[in-house]
């Protein structure tokens, strides 16, 4: 699937808006998360073009308490019963200036991060682990279309799928409260 950014920004003048490739991802082989907008506070509008435009500056995954970040999470086929690494993947991206990443108990790839997840399936299908109230480990895929809102949750991500799977994701950054 290839994916293209559409920016704007607003002058006096009017609308200027800039057209960019950001992914063709067809050609992934492994895990990666690809970072295609963002910001570390919400800004004032009108945004200018001059804010905006041009060169874009990646931001990584995730932004401090607050921060939004926008980021395409490309999961190729890992057959089998046994998850992806996570060590492994994380050396390979950059996660940014905030998120608070923490692997959970069981290992395998299970994780937390201090941000609200807004995801949608653009193409492909995957599964997604959690560690369930009865203390067991549970599963739900999402496939082409599907909307998940992950809140800070503990969880796992496998394709098991055939094909490369494509995740639009939306963090928003948020303080933990420990409990």
């Amino acid at each position: 699937m290839r994916i293209r950014r559409f920016t704007t920004g607003e002058s006096p003048a009017g609308v200027r808006v800039q057209a960019d490739d950001v992914l063709d991802s067809s050609a992934a082989e492994a895990t990666d998360v690809v970072n295609i907008w963002g910001f570390d506070k919400v800004p004032a509008l009108p945004v200018r073009p001059e804010d905006v435009l041009g060169e874009y500056r990646q931001m990584g995954a995730f932004g401090p308490p607050g921060g939004l970040r926008v980021d395409l999470i490309i999961l190729p086929p890992v057959p089998g019963d046994e998850p992806p690494d996570l060590a492994l993947t994380l050396g390979s991206i950059d996660l940014g200036t905030g998120g608070g990443m923490t692997p959970g108990r069981e290992g395998g790839g299970m994780h937390r991060t201090d941000t609200i997840d807004l995801v949608a399936v653009l193409e492909g299908e995957t599964n997604i682990a959690y560690p369930g109230e009865d203390g067991g480990e549970h599963e739900i895929r999402i496939r082409t279309g599907d909307f998940l809102t992950q809140n800070g949750t503990f969880h796992r991500w496998h394709n098991r799928s055939e094909r490369t799977c494509t995740l639009l994701c939306i963090t928003i950054a948020a303080g933990r409260e420990l409990s």
